[in-house]
């Protein structure tokens, strides 16, 4: 719960100033690039994750590595830091995204499958779901092999469970609930 506070308390100020200095996508670009960057650097991670690494050493580093970052984003950034906030840094990034999502009448779609979906298919998945939540609809799509066969969707923070693994389990559950006898 402290985690989905904390991302939401600074993703809404950043957010904030990001809308008052119209710089809303261009902070959502710098944002992405930083998740990137730290993501695909083991040596990066160390460093800003660990408590011990004292917060200007990581500040000189961050500095160091996000030169091109629009200054509003370093500053933040420096007040994550500051305040030992490096290990919310991922949840904030996502929760800043939803925002901006909000204001663009946009919303994250996750669809897994058991295996690839088609074009065609993916085309009339993505219309249909525009259609039932109103809104764009940006979708990414996974295979997951363990969900037999059907759709795992995740729109924003509900699921629809329409795989086979579930209705197994399902079936399994009203099995072992039924008295014999």
């Amino acid at each position: 719960m402290l985690k989905g506070a904390v991302a939401t308390r600074y993703a809404e100020a950043l957010f904030n100033i990001a809308q008052e200095q119209d710089l809303v996508n261009e902070i959502e670009a710098n944002l992405k690039t930083v998740w990137e960057t730290i993501d695909g650097s083991r040596d990066l991670q160390r460093v800003l994750f660990h408590p011990q690494v004292p917060v200007v050493v990581k500040k000189n580093i961050v500095r160091e590595v996000f030169r091109e970052l629009l200054p509003v984003t370093r500053n933040f950034f420096a007040v994550v830091l500051d305040r030992r906030r490096e290990f919310f840094l991922k949840a904030i990034i996502e929760h800043y995204t939803e925002l901006a999502n909000q204001t663009r009448n946009i919303v994250e779609v996750e669809v897994t499958s058991a295996v690839e979906i088609p074009v065609l298919h993916r085309v009339n998945l993505n219309q249909h779901l525009g259609r039932l939540t109103g809104k764009e609809v940006r979708v990414n799509y996974r295979v997951d092999p363990e969900i037999i066969g059907g759709l795992v969707i995740r729109i924003g923070n509900r699921f629809i469970d329409a795989s086979v693994r579930r209705q197994l389990e399902r079936i399994g559950e009203r099995i072992r609930a039924s008295k014999v006898g």
